[in-house]
């Protein structure tokens, strides 16, 4: 049974209350109230999560990078270069709040990630001295931007409460009263169908996850006011040079423009009208990395509804790798029996720590050249995309002499640089900060 299931119907409606009314550790010291919430009121619970042994959620998306043991969701140290996701299965949140408990371990970032309406909307930043709520691109509806930052000092290995609340086109987020971050932008006023949580640098720690529906409190447009003009008065979260300073005051700019200003709109429409054009007479020289990944993987799917010997190549990788799992498996009896929570992570320990493992290394060459062998007998379906990336480029060089691209490049160029040019004149700050910004592009090319 669930956490959330022990209590009577009408204490389920605030989850957020009841988790960290019973939460293991030292954030929970007393639940939250109405007041801890600061745009809305907290109603009928969604989805609670306490990772406790026993309950966890099916939902959850978790591979190696993470594990939840000992009631706590960790980030594993599998591949600790890799920034690394684990996502929350069939998410339909609008109107909620979100509220969480989480911990650095060596992390340099931690994400609360949301999407919907074709891409991701907003992300909760985290960082050991700050905190921050993004926007995203989204096509060429909206520009990304930074809604605000707040300094806050999270000490390593100390457990901490973050507390995210959306209602139509607003956002607060907040570890307390006085540390909040408030914004307001048309992206965020779509049902967020996706929700992850992203660690960077090692690992960090959560438990304790809660949504819950949202209703604004009566007070809020006074609250508004008094909240948004506190955060306009605050110094930066962090020192920022000459560079950073520019890049993001021209983010924030072009967010608003992109918006509000007409004349903007319309160059960069007109930009991205002539760069269409371009791209529909010359398809090869814009084919990006991803686009050309897709492509391989289509031409693979093509080649093995055609012939059977790659499905019977194929098969035979799969029953060499399958013979790895079993090997790997035979050493440690209960690892199969680990819930998926834990499996991933296990397997991928044990594996590294075999790594002096004779057998284990005869299995893998045995696997190593069947893959080799499917390869060689089918190169089309296996290219490198690096290699065709390269291809891409030396075609786009072979049509500097192609007289009607040129024109066309120099009427995309031009344009450009009307758009910079508006940039600079609506914004005074980026012609003050464009000669120590350039100053520190190239002494780093150095």
């Amino acid at each position: 049974m669930h956490l959330l299931n022990k209590f009577p119907v009408s204490l389920r409606l605030c989850a957020c209350c009841i988790l960290f009314a019973t939460s293991r550790h030292e954030v929970a010291a007393t639940p939250p109230t109405a007041e801890d919430f600061l745009m809305c009121s907290p109603g009928k619970a969604i989805f609670s999560e306490t990772f406790t042994q026993g309950s966890v959620s099916e939902r959850w998306g978790i591979r190696a990078y993470y594990k939840i043991d000992d009631g706590i969701l960790k980030r594993t140290g599998h591949e600790p270069e890799e920034t690394a996701r684990t996502f929350l299965k069939d998410a339909a949140f609008h109107n909620v709040i979100f509220r969480f408990d989480f911990r650095f371990e060596g992390a340099t970032e931690i994400r609360l990630m949301t999407g919907g309406g074709g891409g991701y909307n907003t992300v909760t930043q985290i960082s050991p001295g700050h905190f921050q709520v993004n926007t995203a691109k989204r096509n060429n509806e909206f520009a990304p931007s930074m809604q605000g930052e707040c300094a806050f000092d999270f000490k390593e290995g100390k457990w901490y409460a973050m507390t995210v609340e959306f209602h139509g086109e607003e956002v607060i987020a907040h570890v307390d009263k006085d540390h909040f971050v408030v914004g307001r932008h048309p992206i965020i006023n779509t049902e967020r169908t996706y929700l992850a949580f992203q660690v960077s640098g090692t690992s960090a720690a959560f438990d304790n996850f809660s949504v819950c529906k949202s209703t604004l409190k009566d007070n809020w447009p006074a609250r508004r006011v008094e909240l948004s003009s506190s955060q306009a008065a605050r110094p930066p979260a962090f020192k920022r040079d000459a560079r950073e300073q520019y890049d993001l005051i021209m983010l924030k700019l072009k967010d608003r423009l992109s918006r509000n200003d007409a004349k903007y709109q319309n160059l960069v429409s007109h930009h991205e009208e002539l760069k269409a054009t371009l791209k529909t007479a010359y398809p090869r020289a814009f084919l990006t990395h991803k686009e050309l990944s897709k492509g391989i993987a289509k031409q693979r799917i093509e080649i093995k509804g055609k012939d059977p010997r790659f499905k019977q190549m194929e098969s035979a990788v799969n029953q060499a790798q399958k013979k790895e799992k079993e090997y790997i498996h035979s050493r440690r009896a209960k690892l199969e029996d680990l819930p998926k929570h834990l499996y991933y992570a296990a397997f991928e320990k044990l594996r590294k720590s075999m790594g002096n493992d004779s057998r284990l290394a005869a299995l893998e060459k045995i696997t190593a050249a069947l893959q080799a062998d499917l390869h060689r007998a089918f190169p089309e379906a296996f290219r490198n995309v690096d290699a065709l990336v390269g291809k891409r480029n030396a075609y786009v060089a072979s049509l500097k002499k192609d007289k009607k691209f040129s024109l066309r490049k120099k009427a995309i160029a031009e344009t450009n640089t009307a758009i910079n040019n508006y940039l600079l004149d609506v914004e005074p700050r980026l012609k003050q900060l464009a000669a120590a910004r350039m100053a520190i592009i190239q002494e780093k090319k150095q």
